[in-house]
């Protein structure tokens, strides 16, 4: 083990080194053996042995130790050799090299090998019954204007058919949540969000809505359809290498808060979208498939606080849905139970 004098000495370190060693004196150790595969001590076992004498951090020894043994079990299982390794490399190069700030090409390769959707699981366990979860996509704005629950989300001349949604805000014993606050946003009927209109300066097809005493709220807005994440970098060279389209079923984000209640955010589809059973980030779920339907009744409208005029295709889209939170506590028990379950 070299001494911190050796690592000043110019016979021995070079200049970078001896540069960075007027902050930092690393810890060095002594290579006692050698590993080599198919022995009883192999590189994977060195680099553990390694990282246990320094890194100071348990989780971050948990988690890299466990990442570094599972790299290399799936190098040693598939027989690994470096043409293929040179090519996973290249690819994650040009993911790094392609990725802006409105397309991180890592995340969408977390998201298309559906990592993304199992933290979110992970993160967020829900006891039976409750709404299920999935991740909150790149086009989340936290400072959508609050609204009255009956009111529009979407601007005059904004693309689509008309909508109207309700629901309820319940907890797991089926009563109104007081207080819940209900953060919408979606694509409008291209497809699109308002934040990818070039030069958009206006916040449309978004907003927060406070729900009323009994958990109950409603808006009017515009029926949302299938649209494609990114797919012109190597996250989309890899969808069409495996058969896989980039296409996401149309669907509403909900982020819904309420005091002393965990909170959810997930995703509704409509039944009629295609793209259902192919997600490409798999945050489709069956349970967040709606039932949605046409009203073609003008009076209905009207109760709906659709204005006349407003209403020119002859109909309006009805989407109903419950939303069912857990409170914190029975999070924290849900999760303990979990943890016994896994002992």
């Amino acid at each position: 083990m070299a001494s911190e004098k050796q690592m000043k000495d110019p016979l021995r370190v070079g200049v970078a080194i001896r540069a960075q060693l007027q902050h930092e004196i690393p810890k060095d150790l002594p290579l006692e053996k050698d590993f080599r595969e198919g022995t009883a001590y192999t590189i994977t076992d060195h680099v553990i042995e390694l990282h246990k004498s320094l890194v100071k951090d348990p989780r971050n020894l948990e988690l890299i130790n466990a990442l570094v043994s599972h790299l290399h079990t799936f190098a040693r299982e598939t027989s690994l050799n470096h043409a293929e390794w040179t090519k996973v490399v290249e690819f994650l190069t040009r993911a790094g090299k392609e990725s802006t700030d409105y397309k991180n090409e890592f995340v969408i390769l977390s998201d298309i090998l559906g990592l993304s959707a199992l933290v979110d699981e992970l993160t967020h366990p829900k006891p039976l019954g409750c709404t299920d979860s999935c991740e909150p996509g790149p086009f989340y704005y936290p400072n959508a204007p609050e609204i009255p629950s009956g009111s529009s989300l979407a601007k005059p001349g904004t693309t689509g058919e008309p909508m109207f949604f309700y629901g309820t805000v319940r907890n797991t014993k089926g009563q109104g949540i007081r207080g819940a606050k209900v953060d919408v946003w979606q694509a409008d009927g291209d497809g699109i969000y308002d934040v990818q209109y070039p030069d958009s300066k206006e916040v449309n097809d978004r907003g927060k809505i406070l729900a009323n005493p009994d958990g109950t709220f409603s808006y009017r807005g515009i029926l949302p359809t299938a649209y494609p994440i990114p797919s012109d970098g190597p996250s989309g060279d890899l969808l069409r290498a495996l058969g896989r389209h980039p296409h996401r079923a149309a669907h509403i984000h909900f982020m819904l808060t309420a005091p002393g209640y965990d909170d959810l955010t997930t995703a509704l589809y409509p039944s009629h979208s295609p793209f259902l059973g192919t997600d490409p980030v798999f945050a489709t779920k069956k349970s967040l498939i709606c039932q949605v339907v046409e009203e073609r009744d003008p009076k209905r409208w009207k109760e709906m606080g659709f204005k006349d005029g407003e209403v020119s295709t002859g109909r309006v889209w009805v989407w109903n849905f419950d939303f069912i939170l857990a409170s914190v506590e029975e999070v924290k028990q849900f999760g303990r139970g979990r943890t016994k379950a896994k002992l």
